[in-house]
């Protein structure tokens, strides 16, 4: 029995997003695309429910736990108010899933809405599951670590691009000037004008090159998940445990 309480408490939930987490992965890497967003809506609301059936069963084992020893059996009703046992079972099973699901709704929609106030050019429609099953994976407060992760590589990414695309601003274009004239360099100049040409072309439609966050995700999550209780160790976020 006591395996199977430590599975169920401490195994299941990370085991669960572990696999769903890699699973996604996967098959992003050997299919060159993601599952479609109607496959990734199951996902998520399969995790959500079995996130919420760990603590409905915690709190019936707990019960009936209680109810096999005698000094236990002195917090249950009718020795003790049934309160005691509804606050305990709240603070112990229920607060921290209601944190996250809570959270992972919040970035949820707060993606949709973005994304629909900027007619869809800030995320993929794929974009608010994967951040959802993100947090909902790496739990309270890991989500805290994971959403700082993917946003200040997005920032990175984003100042990269940038800056490349100011690089290649500031190289000088040959014109193709003097072809016209019978320059004995016509030619030359004028492979060299193309192939300008050819690369502001790139250039211009880099800049519409959607910044999104959508490659973060996955592997931010997955690197959470593995090293979170080594990385608060280093930042001081367990200070927000429950």
């Amino acid at each position: 029995m006591n395996w199977f309480v430590f599975f169920l408490l401490a195994i299941f939930r990370p085991a669960l997003g572990l696999i769903i987490l890699a699973g996604l992965l996967l098959y992003w890497i050997l299919k060159k695309k993601l599952p479609k967003e109607k496959f990734l809506k199951v996902i998520t609301y399969i995790f959500s429910g079995a996130i919420i059936f760990q603590s409905i069963f915690s709190t019936i084992l707990n019960w009936w736990l209680w109810s096999q020893q005698g000094i236990t059996q002195q917090l249950l009703p009718p020795h003790t108010s049934i309160t005691y046992v509804l606050k305990y079972s709240w603070q112990h099973y229920w607060f921290e899933p209601v944190i996250v699901i809570f959270a992972a709704i919040i970035v949820f929609f707060s993606i949709y809405f973005l994304n629909k106030k900027f007619e869809n050019r800030l995320f993929y429609d794929e974009e608010k599951y994967l951040a959802a099953l993100g947090i909902l994976a790496t739990g309270w407060p890991n989500c805290l670590i994971y959403l700082s992760l993917v946003l200040f590589l997005g920032v990175i990414f984003h100042l990269l691009i940038k800056a490349s695309d100011v690089v290649f601003r500031s190289h000088p274009q040959p014109s193709g000037h003097g072809v016209a004239e019978g320059d004995e360099r016509g030619e030359d100049i004028s492979k060299r004008a193309r192939w300008a040409s050819e690369r502001a072309e790139k250039n211009i439609s880099r800049a519409y090159i959607r910044l999104s966050l959508l490659y973060f995700w996955l592997p931010c999550a997955l690197l959470v998940l593995l090293l979170g209780d080594i990385i608060n160790k280093y930042i001081g976020i367990d200070q927000f445990n429950i």
